[in-house]
């Protein structure tokens, strides 16, 4: 059996999160920490390793090639993705994090937490490989419900025409964007409330696609999403990135986008 514990608590920013002691202390005598690739992580890990030498750190997101955050309001819904991963690294805001909404990039991160399962308790390793097998087999079940409500042909992923657009006020859902064909228009640009001329380009923006819902997440301000979704007639929906059931949270926003 293993005992999970989670860092990022329900409601929090998870960006810029900070360690509570009790939380500290529980490290202090963790076998494993999974890590994700969220910015907190990054001025945090050395502490975890100090404060246990003996704790095995587990990236996650290791050998996972992460998108770029666009840093304009247009910039998504404009170029076709092959334009966008190509000039994304070093102009748009820096690189996704949220690589836990694609269902294939979730495989590739089970599989690096079944290879750290393996390397803390061995005796374990079997069944720790069934389960793994078993979550794979969970995924491939999801990913075609996924494709049942959000169809995604090969004309719609090479650009942005056609493509369905969905409402965000954080931009969290780039890779559950990508694999389903959407266009995700985000409120925030680069972790700040939109300017005057932003918030025009977004509610043509949302115009154009014909927008009805706004997503918010519980972590983050819902004032400029209700703004818009007033000046729209829109509804405004919570969208948790970090929902306890990932799984039937990505079949609920599939369904909201594809009602829109």
């Amino acid at each position: 059996m293993v005992e999970c514990l989670v860092m990022v608590p329900p409601g929090v920013n998870a960006h810029s999160y900070e360690p509570r002691p009790l939380q500290m202390s529980l490290l202090s005598k963790a076998k494993a920490y999974f890590a994700i690739g969220l910015e907190f992580e990054g001025p945090w890990l050395p502490k975890f390793s100090a404060l246990a030498p003996n704790m095995k750190i587990v990236r996650t997101d290791s050998g996972i090639v992460k998108i770029a955050v666009p840093a304009d309001v247009a910039h998504d819904v404009e170029k076709p993705e092959s334009e966008n991963a190509a000039e994304g690294h070093h102009d748009h805001g820096g690189l996704d994090p949220h690589i836990w909404l694609s269902p294939q990039l979730v495989k590739l991160q089970a599989s690096s937490i079944e290879h750290g399962l393996e390397e803390i308790d061995a005796a374990h390793a079997g069944v720790f490989r069934n389960n793994l097998a078993s979550f794979m087999r969970e995924i491939d079940t999801l990913e075609q419900q996924l494709r049942t409500i959000l169809p995604c042909d090969s004309a719609t992923r090479a650009g942005a025409r056609g493509r369905k657009a969905f409402l965000v006020f954080h931009p969290t859902w780039g890779y559950f964007a990508r694999d389903f064909c959407l266009t995700q228009i985000s409120i925030e640009v680069e972790g700040k409330e939109p300017s005057p001329r932003s918030m025009k380009e977004i509610l043509d923006m949302a115009a154009k696609f014909r927008i009805g819902t706004v997503f918010t997440q519980p972590e983050f301000s819902r004032k400029s999403a209700e703004v818009i979704a007033h000046e729209l007639h829109a509804s405004v929906l919570d969208a948790d990135a970090l929902a306890y059931d990932w799984k039937n949270n990505l079949l609920s926003v599939a369904a909201r986008i594809a009602a829109q």
